[in-house]
Formats: C-alpha cells, structure tokens, sequence
C-alpha cells in the first residue's frame, strides 16, 4: 500500500516551502476551525478528527510549527494495534495540563499515554535534562536524552534493541542543531545524518506504522531575513526527511515492509528487554 503525505496548513508555512512539490499530497485547513494554535480545544478536536477520519496507514504528516505537535495524537489514536511511539524532540511535550484536560504542544504524549490504549511504549529522544525531572513516573517510558545522542553511534543500536513494537515517529526539529534546521523553540544537538542512521536501523528491524513531522519557524516569530533563512533551512529538512521515509517505506514499487524476511518477530523480545528509566 503506498504511504499518504499529509500536509497540516495551519500556519501557511507549507505554501512558502516546496520539498513536497513532486508528491501526491493531501492539505489539510484549519479553514472554520478555531481554537488550534498551541492549545486544541474541544470543538476543534471533534473538527480536526472529522478532517482525517478517512486517513489511512502508513501515514507521512508535515505538521507545521511545534505549536501544532499535538496532531500526532490524533494521528496516533488511529492506529489499532499495539505499539511504541518513538518521539524525537527537544521536549518532552509531557508536562501537565495547565487549563485543566485542554490538549497543548507541550502535554500531548502524556495524554496520550493515558488515553490511547494501543500506545504500549514510549521513547524519548534527545529531551533536554531539565525536562527529565518533570517526567512522569512510568514504564513505559524509555530515555535516550540529548547526552546520550553526542556520545556516539552506540545509542543508536540501544535505540533499536530497546524497542519492543511496530514503531510511530515523531520528529519535531527542535532536537537538531542550528545546523539542520531553525525552529521557534530552543534546540538541541542532533544532526540529521545521526537521526537518518537511527531511522533506518530502526525501519530495517521494525515495521514503521507512520511519521510525523513538526518545526517549521513561521513568518510571525521573526523578520523577514530571520524567517526566510530559517524556512530555507527547514524546506531542506524536509526533503531530506521525506526521501529518507520513502526510501524505508513501500510505494507503488517497492516490496512491502511487512513481506521484508529482515523484519523479526519484536514481540519475542520482549522478555528480554528491560525498560530503562
């Protein structure tokens, strides 16, 4: 089944980048749907799963900035299997909620994980330190953090081993450096050959059930020297990003991952892997 792209246009970030100019894409407008920007409130999330009910799997999403990262749950509570969500971020994104249950960027995977009951693991790449204390106390959360990435290449085959399901990515480019990309939100250290090198040992030893991706540095954070540096930078992140998925999951004319004889049995790991904390 060949994957769908889905491009988020909720802060016309998307029409000023061409990384997806050759692709069959699918746009989705926040056209009559308030109530987005950073917090999700209840009309818009019976609006935002309504726009993406038909959606089906392996899915590609661009979300826009890191204030819309809170998609991925909805992009997540349609998957109807167990499964691990790989989060590579600057961030936890699992504070608590600050205006009661309203879903945010900054506390939708711990929603998630108390809500979507086929969300079985989580690991959490590249999180700032200072966010590590915040964590919640939980086993299903497994830590690589920013230290971890600029240690080596080891990390990337802990990160493949510690797995224990079908994998979720989601990327937000505030884990890379200035190099790669220019978000609205501090950054940290990782490269994109080093995420690159984690996908594919990853996508070669687990099926990849889909991919998001978040970050952009929209218009209204900065002059306009500031955000068309920045958009030119994150236009290349995000084709390097999409060649990278299409590269590792099937199309028209590849095989099929699930048929790939390298794919193990990942459940039968899991007696033998302790979650680290």
């Amino acid at each position: 089944m060949e994957s769908t792209i889905l491009l988020f246009d909720f802060d016309g970030v998307y029409r000023t980048q061409n990384f997806y100019s050759r692709e069959k894409c699918r746009w989705i407008h926040k056209k009559h749907m308030p109530g987005v920007c950073t917090y999700c409130d209840p009309q818009a999330r019976n609006q935002l799963r309504e726009r993406i009910k038909d959606i089906g799997r392996p899915v590609l999403a661009f979300l826009g900035s890191g204030n819309y990262h809170y998609i991925t749950f909805f992009l997540a509570e349609k998957i109807r299997e167990d499964f691990a969500l790989v989060l590579c971020d600057h961030h936890s994104d699992m504070k608590r909620p600050a205006f009661g249950n309203l879903l945010s960027c900054g506390n939708w995977l711990r929603q998630a994980a108390e809500h979507l009951p086929h969300l079985k693991q989580i690991v959490l790449v590249g999180v700032n330190d200072a966010e590590l204390a915040e964590l919640p106390n939980s086993k299903k959360i497994t830590l690589f953090p920013g230290g971890t990435i600029s240690g080596g290449t080891n990390w990337v085959r802990e990160l493949e081993q510690a797995i224990l399901y079908p994998v979720y990515f989601s990327v937000d480019k505030d884990v890379f450096s200035k190099n790669a990309a220019w978000t609205n939100w501090n950054q940290g250290i990782m490269e994109l050959h080093q995420f690159s090198e984690a996908f594919c040992a990853v996508a070669e030893s687990h099926r990849v059930v889909g991919m998001d991706i978040c970050g952009e540095f929209p218009a209204i954070y900065g002059n306009l020297f500031v955000s068309n540096t920045a958009n030119q930078k994150n236009n290349q992140a995000n084709h390097e990003l999409l060649q990278l998925w299409k590269r590792h999951l099937p199309g028209p004319d590849s095989t099929k991952q699930s048929d790939n004889p390298k794919l193990p049995n990942v459940h039968r790991r899991e007696h033998n892997l302790s979650v680290k904390l």
